[in-house]
């Protein structure tokens, strides 16, 4: 793949991905509020002006921004002023009355509907992901696979631990090891952390505790990963595709993010007691260089179709898309004033006390998490683009 489209690849695949999820989350958060009878002024997908844009009967107007990058909704508060961001051009109360939105006003709805419409933008995500798990548990099946041991490395921890070539995995911490997923996220989210491994040897059952290593490595995308590491070829042999029925694609979606949430706060767990670095995070260039490494080494798959390849690579990214859509539900409920977790504190407060926060004190608490997101997404996306190996590039120029 030319140097050219590789650069294009990149940015369109991240465009395309993180713009589902952001324009999802923002939906749930539109369909809340018009639930409650809030006046939405606009719901934006992109930002800047608009290239195209539509009224609907309630007076809300559909735009299509110039920068295809999310979206977001505009919610007119009590002094008529935009609630959630936008021109003050765009303000209700430059229009004439039969022209302004339908509804009321946002900062009008009780402290229980405020916290239902900010809920609901993590679990519009928790849906679409549910919704594309059960997608692929339909259409790929969830296929359980009887995995081994092909070779262990020398002086690894699997060497010093006893692990034999042949050895079958029965289990990791307690989790039957019939998906390479178990495996994988046992052993990587528990660098120099003991790890119970049981397998079969012959027909002899055999209990092996180990501590993986926090190696660099790279991954089968060339991402570069501080990861927890032991030391062995794994061999897999699919025992049944077991494609689902509706129903039990639902469950397995429902079942997949609630695995993925829960893998999510066990490393938020492990970030704040030290156990791992925040560079373990990934932001906007992180993601960008997972989905465009996903489209290159699946559109430069040899001896297999055009159509094969352009199958994959949309099953890839659907996957990617259910991944990235829950990351993003579950840390817009972090407890941050200016996130929806936020959003939800200080509104249950309101419900408790009858009161709310004082308008200096909100100022203040959502000025220092700016600040505090600000300095994580640098340090964040410096990781990110060490991982893809970019700073390299620009040491070189």
């Amino acid at each position: 793949m030319s140097l050219l489209l590789q650069s294009l690849l990149y940015p369109v695949m991240f465009v395309i991905v993180i713009s589902i999820v952001i324009v999802i989350h923002e939906l749930g958060h539109y369909w809340a509020g018009r639930y409650f009878g809030a006046a939405v002024e606009s719901f934006s997908m992109g930002f800047g002006k608009s290239v195209y844009e539509k009224t609907d009967k309630n007076n809300t107007r559909w735009r299509l921004n110039w920068l295809p990058l999310g979206g977001f909704v505009n919610f007119v508060a009590e002094d008529g002023l935009i609630e959630n961001g936008g021109d003050v051009e765009s303000d209700g109360r430059n229009l004439p009355p039969e022209n302004q939105p339908k509804g009321r006003p946002f900062t009008d709805l009780s402290a229980g509907a405020r916290i239902i419409v900010a809920l609901a933008g993590p679990f519009a995500n928790f849906i679409l992901a549910i919704g594309i798990f059960a997608v692929i548990g339909m259409v790929l099946g969830d296929p359980v696979q009887r995995l081994s041991v092909h070779s262990v490395f020398e002086d690894s921890v699997a060497e010093e631990a006893g692990l034999q070539p042949g050895d079958i995995f029965v289990a990791v911490n307690g989790r039957a090891a019939d998906r390479q997923k178990v495996i994988l996220e046992e052993i990587k989210m528990s660098a120099n952390d003991e790890v119970n491994i049981e397998v079969l040897r012959g027909a002899e059952t055999v209990h092996i505790t180990l501590t993986p290593r926090r190696e660099t490595l790279q991954n089968e995308l060339g991402i570069t990963e501080r990861t927890g590491y032991i030391g062995v070829e794994l061999a897999r042999q699919i025992v049944d595709r077991n494609h689902l029925n509706p129903v039990a694609a639902v469950g397995y979606g429902v079942s997949e993010t609630f695995s993925t949430i829960s893998s999510s706060v066990n490393m938020l767990g492990r970030i704040v007691t030290g156990r791992e670095s925040l560079q373990q995070l990934s932001g906007p260039v992180g993601i960008a260089s997972v989905a465009g490494n996903m489209a290159r080494t699946t559109l430069e798959a040899e001896q297999v179709g055009l159509g094969t390849r352009l199958y994959m690579l949309l099953m890839s990214n659907l996957q990617l898309i259910a991944f990235i859509s829950v990351a993003v539900g579950f840390f817009n409920l972090l407890p941050l004033p200016i996130l929806d977790g936020g959003v939800v504190v200080i509104n249950t407060y309101e419900a408790v006390t009858g009161k709310g926060l004082s308008e200096e004190l909100l100022l203040k608490s959502k000025f220092v998490t700016l600040l505090f997101l600000a300095a994580l997404a640098i340090f964040i996306t410096l990781g990110d683009f060490e991982e893809a190996g970019l700073l390299e590039v620009f040491r070189g120029l």
